[in-house]
């Protein structure tokens, strides 16, 4: 049919009666966008308790943190990682222990999607464990055993050392990120605070809705034997998209980032860093 000829037709249709004959009237199916991103990996260096000094420093990794992201392939770089690593060498204490805690950050461009202002019928934030650690299914205890104050440091299967999820809100100061990923080590200096946390995770994987989040969250299990959680975040991402705001941020962090209460109860070192993908997609008229 012709376009201009259909386009008056509709407008006419409770005249002439063909409302049913017309496929265009109604408008096309919903769009789903994927929005592009930028991503970061912060890195911060915790030992014990009554550990500090300016005279102490922590026990060396056999692979420092840096070292490790340099030799990463670039494309990994692009899936910013959280969790953590643990390291004791001999019994424990002060220069013998050491704890690496990560966050992973993803920026969404919205500036790329501003068209979309008054059309988004829907969005949601995918966050998914891409690859899983070695350390997956251990258990460290850290302190004297059965003690209080004593913890458990959990890498769980299907999760690693993933702990939740944190929103940045558009006055919240954000990590530097880049599309290729960037590396950040943090010092002395603490992991941003965000603007709310929009759920923490259990210790082990629990399939459907997570029952602690503040956006809807639906956690799944995925085929490479890892997780995924999606968050209907439809306000956040019309907001900020009525707001004219360049871009929208969150940060997934670990499940253990403190000083330990204590010497850990083996002496190796345990990979729990996780792998992170950000997806966020967007459905629009």
């Amino acid at each position: 049919m012709n376009a201009v000829r259909a386009k008056v037709l509709c407008g006419n249709v409770a005249v002439i009666g063909v409302l049913l004959a017309l496929p265009s009237c109604g408008g096309g199916a919903p769009t789903v966008t994927s929005v592009g991103k930028s991503v970061t990996t912060l890195q911060k260096t915790f030992t014990m308790t009554n550990c500090a000094g300016s005279n102490f420093a922590p026990r060396a990794l056999p692979v420092e943190p840096q070292d490790w992201w340099n030799a990463m392939p670039a494309a990994n770089r692009q899936y910013p990682f959280a969790g953590w690593e643990a390291f004791q060498a001999g019994v424990g204490g002060c220069a013998a222990t050491r704890l690496d805690a990560y966050r992973a950050v993803a920026t969404f461009n919205l500036a790329s999607v501003s068209q979309l202002k008054g059309l988004v019928t829907n969005a949601e934030l995918l966050v998914s464990t891409r690859a899983l650690p070695s350390g997956t299914g251990t258990i460290l205890n850290a302190g004297p055993l059965g003690v209080t104050g004593s913890v458990n440091l959990f890498c769980a299967a299907s999760m690693g050392g993933i702990g939740g999820l944190v929103r940045f809100g558009p006055n919240d100061p954000v990590p530097t990120t880049n599309p290729t990923g960037n590396f950040e080590m943090l010092g002395a200096n603490p992991f941003p605070a965000g603007g709310g946390t929009v759920y923490t995770l259990p210790t082990s994987f629990v399939a459907g809705p997570v029952s602690n989040a503040t956006h809807a969250t639906t956690a799944s299990p995925i085929g490479n034997g890892g997780s995924i959680y999606s968050t209907d975040v439809t306000t956040s991402v019309s907001t900020a998209l009525n707001g004219n705001h360049a871009g929208i941020s969150w940060m997934v962090f670990s499940n253990f980032e403190t000083n330990l209460p204590g010497a850990l109860t083996v002496s190796a070192g345990t990979d729990c860093r996780t792998s992170v993908e950000f997806q966020l997609k967007v459905t629009h008229r």
